[in-house]
C-alpha cells in the first residue's frame, strides 16, 4: 500500500504495474469487515498474494483478499488503514460532484473528434432509445424521471465505439502484422482492453472518450499481445516499435478512468 498517493493517480486505479495490466478473481462481496468503517467491497482472490485496498472507477472502494486470508488480519488491515478509506471516499464525493452525477446536456467523444448536445424527450410507452439528429442526440424515455436514459446512452456509446473501433484496430493489425480472430467491445469496469488465448481483442466502449493518440496506443498493446501473451521484454519490445512513446501514453491511458463521465460506467447508478 502507498498512502501518500492521490486518488487518481494511476497507481490507485491499477494496482499492479502498467506492465502487469488487470487480474481477475472470484468471490465478491459487499461487505462491513469492521464495523465502525466506511463500507468496502471485498472480492477474494486466488491471485493476490497480500490484502491490497484500491479504487475501482466510478466510485467503488475495494479489498482485495488472498483466498485462505484469516478473518482477524484482514479486520486488523482495514483498521489499519481506517484514514485511507475515509479520506478516499472523501475524495471520490468531491470529485463527482452532484453536477456531474446528472445526466449530460453534451457528449464528447475525443476519439472521433465528435460531440453533440443532447436533448431528452418523454414518451409514454416509449422504449428508451438515443437517435442521432444531426449534432444532436435525442434520448427518448417513458416519463419527465428520464428513467432508462443512462442505459440508452450507453447503449448508444457501446454502438459508437462497435462502428469506429473495430475498423480501426484492423487498421492497426496492418501495421502490426497480426490479425484478431474477433473484436469485441463493451462497458468494462476496470479494464481499457483485453487479448485471449484464442486472439480475441476485448475492448472498452469508454475508449471513446480518450484522445486518439490514447486510444491508437491502446490498440497496438493489444495486437502486441498476438506476438506474445504476456509482458516480456519481447512484448514490450515489440508495442516500442510500432508506438516509440508508449510509455508517457500508458501514463495516459491509466489516469484517464477520471476523464470517463459518471454515466458511461457501468456500475454507475442514478441517486
Amino acid at each position: 500500500m502507498a498512502e501518500q498517493l492521490g486518488l487518481f493517480d494511476a497507481r490507485w486505479l491499477q494496482p499492479a504495474t502498467a506492465r502487469d495490466r488487470g487480474s481477475s478473481g472470484r468471490g465478491s462481496s459487499s461487505a462491513w469487515p469492521d464495523a465502525a468503517a466506511p463500507p468496502l467491497r471485498v472480492r477474494e482472490s486466488r491471485r493476490a498474494r497480500r490484502l491490497t485496498l484500491r479504487v475501482l472507477p466510478p466510485h467503488t472502494l475495494e479489498l482485495v483478499v488472498p483466498r485462505g486470508a484469516r478473518a482477524a488480519d484482514v479486520a486488523a488491515f482495514v483498521h489499519q488503514h481506517r484514514r485511507w478509506i475515509e479520506r478516499a471516499r472523501r475524495e471520490i464525493a468531491a470529485h463527482y460532484a452532484l453536477a456531474q452525477e446528472r445526466l449530460p446536456t453534451r457528449i464528447a467523444l475525443r476519439s472521433i473528434d465528435q460531440s453533440w448536445s443532447v436533448r431528452y424527450e418523454s414518451q409514454p410507452q416509449a422504449r428508451p432509445r438515443v437517435r442521432m439528429l444531426g449534432d444532436v442526440l435525442e434520448v427518448r424515455t417513458r416519463d419527465a424521471e428520464r428513467r432508462g436514459a443512462e442505459g440508452a446512452l450507453r447503449s448508444w456509446l457501446c454502438d459508437q465505439a462497435s462502428y469506429h473501433l473495430a475498423p480501426w484496430v484492423l487498421r492497426e493489425a496492418a501495421l502490426v502484422g497480426r490479425r484478431p480472430s474477433r473484436v469485441q467491445v463493451r462497458l468494462q469496469r476496470t479494464r481499457w482492453g483485453s487479448c485471449s488465448n484464442s486472439g480475441t481483442l476485448s475492448l472498452n466502449a469508454a475508449l471513446m472518450f480518450l484522445t486518439p493518440a490514447v486510444v491508437r496506443y491502446l490498440l497496438i498493446h493489444e495486437l502486441c499481445h498476438l506476438i506474445s501473451l504476456n509482458h516480456s521484454r519481447r512484448f514490450w519490445a515489440a508495442v516500442e516499435r510500432y508506438e516509440p512513446h508508449y510509455e508517457a501514453l500508458d501514463r495516459q491511458l491509466t489516469d484517464a478512468w477520471a476523464d470517463i463521465p459518471l454515466w458511461a460506467h457501468p456500475d454507475a447508478r442514478r441517486r
